[in-house]
C-alpha cells in the first residue's frame, strides 16, 4: 500500500538568545511529570513548583536542575514573583480559580485539558486573558499527534463525512481508583477526563454545529461517584452522526476511530499488544497507509514556549494559536451539556 506523507506546519520559534523563560509547575503528580520531561528540551527554567503534597514536591524537585523553589499553594508561588508563566496540572475543578490567580499575577498559562468544567468560566477567563494580553493555552495533546492530524487530512479526501465511530477504552478506574478523578466535586469522570480529547477531535473533523446529543453514563459505584463508562451520540447540523463508546473499566487500552464518507473510509486502531493501523481507502480502491510521524506538529509545551519567546501579542486582535483556550470553549460547552442531559445508570 502506498504511504501518505504530509508536511508538518511550522511555528514561530522566537529569539534564540536572551534569558530562558521562568516557568512554574503547579501539580507534581503523573501529569506534571509528563510536562517536566517535555520542558527539558525547551529554553526554559523551572524556577518554582507547587503541590500540597510534600512528598510529591520533594520527588519532583529532585528531578529538576537547578533546584526550584518549593511552594504548597499557587498563591504563595505567584506572590514570590519567580515565574513568567505557569503550567497547571491539577484537578479539573481547580483550574478556573488557579487561572484567575495566574492572570491577576500577570503570568501566562498553559492549562491541562479539558480547560475548565463550566462554559461560563471558560468564556470569562479567555476574555480576561485577552484584556491582559496574556497567553492562555490548553494542553489538548492529541491535536499534535500524527494519527489525529492524518484523520483530519483523510476526512478532506473522503468527505463529505456521513458517520464517525469512536471507541476509547482503558483501565482508568483501576489506575485512578483512590484519586480525585473518582469524585465529581473535583472534576472527575471518564467523559471529562479522557472523553474530552475525543470530542475535541470530533469537533475538528466535523466543521458544523452539534444539533443534538444523547448519552448514557454508567456510574463507577463504591467510592466513585462519577461516570466510568459513557455512550454518546452526536448529531451535527450537516447530517453527520458520531457515536462514542468511552469505557473506563476495560482490561486494556484500546483506541479506534473510523470515518465513513461519501468518497471512502479512513481509520485508526491502537491496542497495547498490537501494531497500530492507520489507513485511508478512497472510493473503495486500494488502501493507503498513513505515516503518523510525517503529520505531527509541536506538542503543547513546545508551542507555548515558542509563542512566548516570539514576543507576539496575545490581545483581543492577536492570531489564534493551535492550543489557544478559545478553541477549547466548544468542548467545554458540549461536555457540560452532555452531563446535564444524560441518562445515568
Amino acid at each position: 500500500m502506498p504511504s501518505l506523507v504530509s508536511p508538518s506546519p511550522t511555528f514561530a520559534t522566537g529569539p534564540s538568545g536572551g534569558a530562558p523563560l521562568r516557568l512554574g509547575l503547579v501539580g507534581c503528580g503523573k501529569v506534571g511529570e509528563v510536562h517536566r520531561e517535555r520542558l527539558q528540551a525547551e529554553p526554559v527554567t523551572i524556577t518554582a513548583i507547587c503541590d500540597p503534597d510534600a512528598e510529591a514536591l520533594s520527588r519532583m524537585a529532585g528531578r529538576i536542575s537547578p533546584r526550584p523553589r518549593l511552594f504548597r499553594t499557587e498563591q504563595d508561588m505567584l506572590a514570590a514573583g519567580l515565574v513568567d508563566a505557569v503550567i497547571l496540572c491539577t484537578p479539573h475543578a481547580k483550574h478556573a480559580q488557579q487561572i484567575r490567580a495566574a492572570l491577576s499575577a500577570g503570568a501566562h498559562i498553559l492549562c491541562e485539558k479539558p480547560f475548565v468544567v463550566r462554559a461560563s468560566e471558560a468564556e470569562e477567563l479567555v476574555s480576561q486573558a485577552r484584556e491582559r494580553g496574556l497567553a492562555l493555552f490548553v494542553s489538548y495533546t492529541r491535536r499534535s499527534r500524527g494519527h489525529a492530524r492524518f484523520l483530519q487530512y483523510a476526512a478532506s479526501r473522503i468527505g463529505p463525512l456521513t458517520h464517525i465511530l469512536v471507541t476509547r477504552a482503558q483501565p482508568w478506574r483501576d489506575r485512578y481508583l483512590h484519586t480525585w478523578r473518582m469524585h465529581s466535586t473535583d472534576g472527575g469522570g471518564f467523559l471529562l477526563d479522557a472523553g474530552a480529547s475525543m470530542i475535541d477531535l470530533l469537533l475538528r473533523l466535523v466543521d458544523a454545529p452539534v444539533l443534538a446529543t444523547y448519552a448514557d453514563l454508567v456510574r463507577g459505584g463504591g467510592d466513585a461517584d462519577v461516570d466510568i463508562r459513557a455512550f454518546v451520540r452526536l448529531t451535527f447540523s450537516n447530517g453527520v452522526r458520531a457515536d462514542l463508546a468511552l469505557i473506563g473499566d476495560a482490561t486494556e487500552t484500546v483506541e479506534r476511530i473510523e470515518l465513513f464518507g461519501e468518497r471512502g473510509t479512513a481509520g485508526w486502531t491502537m491496542r497495547e499488544d498490537h501494531p497500530f493501523d492507520l489507513y485511508l481507502r478512497p472510493d473503495g480502491g486500494p488502501s493507503e497507509t498513513g505515516d503518523p510521524a510525517s503529520f505531527r506538529t509541536l506538542l503543547p509545551d513546545a508551542a507555548f514556549v515558542a509563542a512566548l519567546r516570539s514576543g507576539r501579542s496575545f490581545g483581543a486582535d492577536s492570531a489564534q494559536d493551535l492550543y489557544d483556550a478559545v478553541t477549547a470553549i466548544p468542548v467545554v460547552e458540549l461536555v457540560e451539556g452532555i452531563y446535564r442531559t444524560a441518562t445515568w445508570r
